[in-house]
């Protein structure tokens, strides 16, 4: 049996998946994040998702008719060295790519199609491919849309801590000092002082973790939430009217993809933001797949394999967990 291989290998987790060509799903895997500057196994845990999902589909690497990869941190030209390298280890021969996770998302979302796609969860980032096929970040702007989980997470602690706070968000604080187990925002303030946890990466996810707090109280019209997640909204919205400055078209297809960009409110803040541009106007829509599935439809491009409608449609039947 021939198969292709797609890998979405972001900071936090590696996912493999290993479809037939008919597009019939054989086996998935995940393993730990793909990206050294947060992951010293990072090598490890790509091929060891590689093996994984070759091994589990049944097949040898000899069976592997492509592979595509995404990688977070994958920003250069001369990052593809070292993500080459660990798509490298697994003795496969098939034609084989290695783009930024971007890449393979806004495949997966909008199926090859012209558009922008908003990345926000455990990271944040606005990338666009336009009527030319130019990739555009909205990094080459030097914009960057401090808009991550743990980023609406800091802004509402920072507010805390500096008294920003009326008496309406006390239901929020509450919910704050619950998570963070201590009794008061003084208490908050000692934890900050001392850099709240040594480790960055469990620093980074315990706020991370704060995040729905945030995004649900604002839903309930907590003024403190309303106002982080709608500084939130209005700066991805800026980031995805800066990209739309590069495409001629005057309606943007744009997807919105993680926790934080798909959230109800922000969702809403960013479509009313949006609303202000009075040059283009922007369809925000429900992403096609995952990013793991658009490195599989990459693969399958690398391996010259037909993708129809019915192809299509099979690969939307998986559900991934």
């Amino acid at each position: 049996m021939k198969i292709v291989v797609g890998l979405d290998g972001g900071g936090s987790h590696t996912r493999a998946i290993a479809v037939d060509v008919t597009g019939r799903v054989i086996a998935y895997v995940e393993r730990g994040g793909a990206n050294s500057n947060h992951n010293p196994d990072a090598k490890e845990n790509v091929s060891g998702a590689i093996a994984a999902v070759i091994a589990e589909a049944g097949c040898s690497e000899q069976d592997v008719v492509g592979l595509a990869a995404g990688f977070a941190g994958l920003d250069r030209a001369e990052d593809a060295v070292w993500a080459e390298q660990y798509i490298n280890q697994n003795g496969l021969t098939c034609p084989r790519k290695v783009v930024n996770d971007a890449v393979i998302a806004h495949i997966g979302a909008l199926r090859n199609q012209t558009g922008i796609i908003v990345i926000c969860g455990t990271g944040s980032v606005v990338f666009g491919i336009n009527e030319t096929g130019e990739h555009v970040r909205n990094y080459e702007y030097h914009h960057y849309a401090a808009t991550a989980a743990r980023h609406l997470a800091y802004n509402t602690m920072f507010r805390m801590i500096a008294g920003d706070v009326l008496k309406e968000d006390q239901v929020l604080i509450d919910q704050i000092l619950l998570y963070w187990q201590v009794g008061h925002i003084m208490d908050l303030a000692e934890l900050a002082k001392n850099g709240f946890i040594t480790d960055s990466k469990e620093r980074n996810h315990r706020f991370g973790g704060m995040a729905p707090l945030i995004t649900e109280a604002a839903l309930q019209g907590i003024p403190l939430a309303c106002s982080v997640c709608d500084n939130a909204a209005r700066e991805i919205s800026i980031g995805i009217r800066l990209i739309g400055t590069s495409f001629s078209a005057e309606t943007i297809p744009v997807a919105l993809i993680g926790s934080v960009a798909q959230s109800t409110y922000i969702a809403a803040g960013i479509s009313k933001e949006l609303m202000r541009d009075t040059v283009r106007s922007y369809g925000i829509k429900k992403p096609e797949m995952s990013p793991s599935m658009g490195a599989v439809l990459m693969a399958m491009g690398l391996a010259n394999i037909n993708i129809d409608e019915l192809m299509i449609n099979k690969l939307k039947e998986y559900r991934q967990n």
